[in-house]
């Protein structure tokens, strides 16, 4: 079996299940990971028996290494992946491409002129849900599509927790169904209105919610609605739906009630089973789909399921919606 080498840059919450992964993947030789904590890239390395870079740049040039992993903070994403590209690594870049349209086009721009295959963690479209919801919408099962809602919240104990002021509401959270939307839909979005609120979270001086209207190139609509501002003893860190309705019919995901439930001392849980849930000590789900089509896509020379463009897209409509809270006005594109 032909094994491709790959290196993991960042050793945070996702370059940590990054590398655990593909460390578990049989057409994988994981190298080494790099990180600026250089003591969480030593202690993950040392756990996977791989190399800790204490650079990435030192990562990179690495003969064996093929390909690359970047779960680096999403402020933080155009020099590593920039550097990648002009090493001529192929990259897996986790969502969203960027957090500027400038510096997303400079990726996508430098990973074309290098000629090196780039792709996005996007992992909701290796959901079996959201990807049954599309392929129904496509086979003309539900009609011609006029509306689609979607909504995602969260617990304040989970973004807000983590990021603090540096997060960034629609660009970490809603772009999941900002990318959804494009690829369930297949229409262009022309005009965004957005208003949001801050109480909660005033003190971070970052949005408790999001609400969204969206109107396509064809005039059909669509409504988005998402915050993580949600009470700590919520049972769920992920409240997620996405409604289509269509000419001849209707198709839903409900995302929040998993099929789990577990009832405590602390009252009930709808514990995570999709995303990325551990199976004898190994990550399943969601995001090991992803990376499991990411590796296959280069071995075998198959397409991206989710291309830079597509990517770029769902930053551009995230940033234009971050355009009109800030302006407070409709937004054409």
């Amino acid at each position: 079996m032909k094994k491709i080498g790959i290196g993991v840059i960042g050793a945070g919450f996702m370059g940590s299940m990054h590398a655990k992964i593909l460390n578990n993947l049989p057409n994988v030789n994981l190298v080494g990971i790099a990180d600026l904590n250089t003591a969480k890239s030593k202690e993950l390395a040392e756990s996977l028996g791989i190399k800790a870079f204490k650079d990435y740049h030192a990562m990179l040039k690495e003969k064996e290494i093929e390909a690359v992993s970047i779960c680096v903070s999403d402020n933080n994403h155009l020099k590593p992946t920039v550097d990648a590209c002009k090493a001529g690594k192929h990259i897996l870049l986790e969502k969203p491409i960027a957090s500027d349209l400038e510096e997303a086009e400079t990726i996508v721009k430098e990973a074309k002129k290098n000629k090196v295959r780039l792709t996005v963690g996007h992992l909701l479209r290796l959901d079996p849900r959201y990807y049954s919801l599309r392929k129904n919408v496509d086979s003309g099962k539900i009609g011609y599509p006029l509306s689609i809602f979607t909504q995602r919240n969260s617990p304040i104990t989970d973004g807000p927790a983590r990021y603090g002021s540096k997060g960034n509401l629609t660009l970490h959270v809603a772009v999941h169904d900002v990318d959804l939307i494009l690829w369930v839909m297949q229409k262009k979005i022309r005009r965004i209105y957005a208003e949001h609120v801050s109480i909660a979270l005033k003190k971070l001086n970052i949005e408790d919610a999001i609400f969204v209207t969206l109107k396509f190139e064809d005039g059909s609509i669509g409504s988005m609605h998402y915050n993580w501002a949600l009470p700590k003893s919520f049972p769920t860190h992920i409240d997620a739906k996405m409604q289509v309705i269509g000419t001849k019919g209707y198709a839903s995901v409900d995302f929040a009630e998993q099929g789990l439930t577990i009832c405590g001392e602390e009252g009930y849980q709808w514990p995570d089973v999709i995303h990325w849930p551990e199976i004898n000590g190994i990550i399943k789900g969601d995001l090991h789909e992803e990376l499991v089509s990411f590796v296959d896509a280069l071995v075998n020379k198959k397409e991206f399921i989710i291309t830079a463009d597509e990517s770029f897209e769902a930053v551009k409509i995230a940033l234009a919606i971050n355009e009109s809270l800030k302006k407070e006005k409709v937004i054409n594109l």
